[in-house]
């Protein structure tokens, strides 16, 4: 592919020298490199109560646990979104209860939040899609009127912000992504990050059994001694979450680049802006007022009469072009029947919805190129013809 979607950023001299320390210590688990990895992390997201992890999923699962979702709450959630954000809420025997989007924009539509609230309702989710944030902070004051917990999935928009702010000012918790295609990555691992200071310190237990690991640690993250004083209280018994010290080595050589990194996706998501700027045929997914996006990818939606979207998808494919679908609705899962409802923004988004690469290895005149494809295929009459056929 000569634009593919995604591509991994390792810069392989740092990465080795990183890995060889870990591999000459002789101590591979959580120790030295988490320690100074989840340091790093929580200056360059300016968020202080940062627990690593070794993936979002095991994030968002401690989030939902934090929460009070059990057997008989629910969670209001996007369908919108990886299947990742939601089979956590199953696995702690909770129930989803969708809330619909925005049509234009993919993200969570505060005005539905209101409408499926209840009793039962432990927690709201949000998600960024492609890297762009919600309406955070009316999320947040949803959440904080009725007494429950809002949760975000940012694994789409690390080092994204919303009036100014870090995504992760508007959440009880946030839980980012490092897995093999995101900004940053540890070849799998995560990030949870809590407001309240009594949940951080119960989070710490929850990603090793329900024992503070920290407790048995020098100032250096390194173990004293076998020391198993601490108790493990009921209600409290946790998960084998931790992220690895092989994992933070390769997390630490991508750090320094992270800025760099995430400017070069808004640089290119700004190129196909002014190229998409007058056509009548696409509807960049809209942002909302404050958001300044990490655009992972950049969305847009196809408009007009008889646009053959998969077969523009499978053109641009055979141009060596990238394009697809990075998420389909979760309420197509069967998994997920019992929560099935009518979600019209959804099922707008969906059909509309295409993607295309926006990262770091291409520059703006590779995205002026890709930009070109788009828009000579939706002019043809070949596109058309497809869907008329």
């Amino acid at each position: 592919m000569r634009y593919p979607m995604f591509k991994v950023h390792i810069p392989v001299d740092e990465t080795l020298q990183n890995l060889g320390e870990v591999l000459s210590s002789g101590f591979l688990n959580e120790g030295t490199q988490v320690r100074e990895f989840e340091t790093e992390l929580a200056k360059f997201l300016n968020a202080d109560q940062l627990i690593l992890v070794n993936a979002c999923t095991s994030a968002l699962t401690m989030a939902y646990k934090l929460s009070g979702v059990e057997p008989g709450t629910s969670v209001i959630s996007t369908a919108m979104t990886c299947i990742a954000t939601n089979t956590p809420i199953c696995n702690l025997g909770g129930r989803i209860i969708w809330a619909d989007i925005d049509r234009w924009s993919g993200n969570m539509d505060p005005h539905q939040i209101e409408c499926v609230v209840d009793e039962n309702t432990k927690a709201i989710v949000s998600v960024s899609w492609a890297g762009s944030p919600p309406d955070l902070e009316a999320i947040d004051n949803i959440a904080k009127k009725h007494g429950i917990y809002h949760i975000h999935d940012g694994a789409h928009a690390f080092g994204a912000k919303l009036n100014g702010k870090p995504i992760s000012d508007y959440a009880d918790f946030t839980c980012f992504s490092f897995q093999a295609i995101k900004h940053l990555t540890t070849g799998d691992g995560g990030a949870l990050i809590c407001r309240d200071t009594a949940k951080y310190a119960l989070a710490k237990k929850l990603k090793w059994f329900g024992y503070d690991r920290d407790e048995a640690k020098d100032e250096k993250g390194e173990w004293k001694g076998q020391r198993w004083s601490a108790d493990v209280l009921e209600g409290e018994v946790g998960f084998k979450f931790n992220m690895n010290n092989l994992s933070a080595a390769i997390g630490l050589s991508q750090l320094p680049h992270m800025a760099d990194i995430i400017m070069a996706h808004r640089r290119n998501a700004k190129t196909y802006l002014d190229m998409f700027e007058h056509s009548k045929l696409i509807a960049p997914a809209r942002q909302v007022s404050g958001a300044t996006s990490s655009f992972w990818v950049f969305t847009m939606l196809l408009q007009g009469p008889n646009i053959d979207r998969d077969y523009l998808m499978e053109k641009l494919n055979q141009q060596g072009i990238g394009a697809g679908l990075v998420h389909v609705p979760n309420d197509m899962y069967s998994a997920f029947a019992s929560s099935r409802s009518d979600l019209p923004g959804t099922a707008f988004f969906a059909k509309h919805q295409i993607s295309l690469p926006c990262g770091w290895w291409l520059t703006e005149s590779d995205c002026e190129d890709i930009a070109r494809s788009v828009l000579q295929l939706l002019e043809s009459d070949e596109i058309r013809n497809a869907k008329a056929s």
